[in-house]
């Protein structure tokens, strides 16, 4: 049994010596190649909840559109601008108020000057149950310049008026959830 364990020992210290000094020998670290990362980053943007109620003006009378511009500083940076190589924008809109929406959405750089634009259709919900609508939009070669030389954003929230729809009023319900997110896509290289 001694034996045995003696022959082990001895054995196992000369593996783990020929292994050392095989990995050790001849290896030449001036071949290394360029190292290329492709991380992904997703970052929330705008969210906003508009009862149904923020549609009708004082007066009690309907408004055709409400509209919010927010700045939209996520490519402040060279190394940003530099290294995007792709991004999609994800709009998830619930809407519970029996009317259907268009929601518009333009990118404006510095000097106010329009970059890109889309529209969202959304349904309405005659019951006022929750119906949800997702949108991505995706920005590569020219909209992906678009999108960095991009300042602010204006949304629009335009009322349309369908066969099932109704009226709204400072009593109406429901609501319109808009949430936003942004997946960018970034090629590393040194």
């Amino acid at each position: 049994m001694k034996t045995q364990s003696f022959f082990i020992k001895h054995i196992s210290l000369l593996f783990v010596l020929g292994t050392c000094l095989s990995c050790i020998k001849d290896t030449d670290f001036e071949q290394d190649d360029a190292l290329i990362l492709y991380p992904t980053v997703e970052l929330n943007l705008v969210n906003a909840q508009e009862p149904a109620a923020s549609f009708v003006d004082s007066s009690g009378t309907e408004l055709p559109f409400i509209s919010d511009q927010v700045v939209f500083d996520v490519f402040n940076s060279g190394f940003s601008i530099d290294n995007l190589i792709k991004a999609e924008l994800v709009f998830g809109i619930t809407n519970s108020i029996n009317k259907a929406f268009q929601i518009k959405v333009d990118f404006y750089d510095n000097a106010d000057a329009l970059q890109h634009t889309f529209s969202i259709d959304i349904d309405n919900s005659p019951s006022n149950t929750p119906l949800f609508t997702e949108h991505i939009e995706v920005f590569e070669n020219m909209s992906l310049t678009a999108l960095k030389s991009t300042h602010k954003l204006n949304i629009t929230f335009t009322l349309i008026s369908t066969p099932t729809s109704s009226v709204l009023t400072s009593g109406s319900e429901g609501s319109i959830l808009f949430a936003s997110k942004g997946v960018f896509y970034l090629k590393i290289s040194s």
